[in-house]
């Protein structure tokens, strides 16, 4: 069973570099309607038995359950993004999970067929496959088994785990999806989002996030002309 682990931070602290351009609750609702999207994508993809969100914040827990994914609560004693995987690992076991998927909330644009290729690509014995950002991260993150590889996202994240996955004789395999390189961390990635409206040929209505920033004007505060909503 491949189950896919969403890790979401507290909202209080979500995407404090676009606090020049969005107020905190803004920022709050952002996280939230990015998870949605998110989640919306990872139902929609085959190959997916389960999906997961580990977070310390209640309300990102409560969507989590209201959109039909287990909510994991992250233990006060966690220390990072890291250490919280781990433990969703953990609580994952019960389940029979002999693969995992690691996506973050702030992809919004990615899409059932990307997830799916990332499945296609992961080894049936032991391996991993990774799908950098163009900070050189880890936007995505496929393991067999779970454990496969200590979880080191953070600063140059891609090349600590192709280390780890090299001092372990773990297979790899790379692959560089456009939707998965640049994640929503500064104001240039808002605007590249309100450029590229949701595809409706996807078959999903994939627009929380878009919803939202048409709602509170982004395209005008940025400067940008109008975006047409795809339909």
């Amino acid at each position: 069973m491949i189950a896919a682990l969403v890790p979401a931070k507290a909202l209080s602290l979500a995407k404090e570099r676009l606090a020049s351009v969005l107020s905190g609750d803004e920022r709050r609702r952002l996280a939230l309607a990015m998870l949605e999207d998110v989640l919306a994508v990872l139902a929609a993809t085959r190959g997916l038995s389960l999906r997961a969100v580990v977070s310390p914040d209640a309300d990102v827990m409560a969507l989590a359950q209201r959109l039909g994914a287990l909510a994991l609560a992250e233990p006060p004693g966690c220390r990072g993004v890291n250490q919280a995987l781990s433990y969703a690992v953990g609580e994952l076991s019960p389940h029979g999970t002999d693969a995992l998927l690691v996506v973050p909330l702030d992809v919004p644009s990615i899409t059932p067929a990307e997830i799916e290729g990332i499945l296609e690509a992961l080894p049936q014995g032991r391996g991993i496959v990774l799908c950098p950002s163009k900070a050189r991260g880890t936007s995505a993150l496929a393991l067999r088994p779970p454990d496969a590889i200590p979880f080191r996202f953070g600063r140059n994240s891609f090349v600590a785990h192709r280390r780890e996955a090299i001092a372990r004789s773990i297979p790899t395999r790379v692959l560089r999806i456009p939707s998965l390189v640049s994640d929503i961390d500064g104001p240039e990635d808002l605007l590249s989002l309100l450029e590229h409206p949701p595809d409706p040929k996807i078959g999903l209505d994939q627009s929380a996030t878009h919803r939202l920033l048409a709602e509170i004007g982004l395209a005008e505060r940025l400067g940008s002309a109008p975006v047409r909503q795809g339909t």
